[in-house]
């Protein structure tokens, strides 16, 4: 069975797996309660049969725009929609907050991801060099929500 909830603290040590597998980057703990604390409601987890396999976590970076900083799905569970589920709950809790704006980042060479968001409605916006930690740029993406 299929569930999608608001991360909470106990969740650290599933979600840090999740990014190390998915995204590859190892990030400290203290980072994700961080993301929490600054949007609970931005921050939502997907459990398989109670297992987290996916998990999308968001921050408040304007008077009316959400600022996504992850959205991971488990290589093994990709392609069954997950991700595409994860950002339609982000959509609601964004425009339930009064945003109307989503934007992101993606590495310029993860062809998968950008057609993931483009697929979404998502347009690119503008780049930033050196953007991950292994030196690699990313591409700036932005939707327009319609409520």
């Amino acid at each position: 069975m299929i569930q999608i909830r608001q991360f909470v603290p106990t969740d650290v040590p599933a979600v840090t797996k999740v990014v190390k597998r998915s995204l590859g980057e190892t990030y400290p703990p203290s980072l994700y309660l961080t993301v929490h604390n600054l949007w609970p409601e931005g921050f939502i987890v997907l459990e398989e049969d109670g297992r987290m396999i996916a998990f999308a976590a968001a921050v408040i970076s304007g008077p009316k725009v959400a600022r996504v900083l992850m959205l991971a799905v488990l290589p093994e569970h990709r392609r069954r929609s997950f991700g595409k589920k994860l950002m339609s709950d982000l959509y609601s809790v964004s425009l339930m907050r009064g945003l109307d704006t989503i934007t992101l980042e993606v590495r310029k060479s993860n062809k998968n991801a950008i057609s993931f968001y483009e697929r979404l409605g998502f347009t690119v916006f503008g780049e930033i060099e050196r953007f991950y930690s292994n030196g690699e740029g990313a591409l700036k993406l932005m939707k327009v929500l319609q409520s």
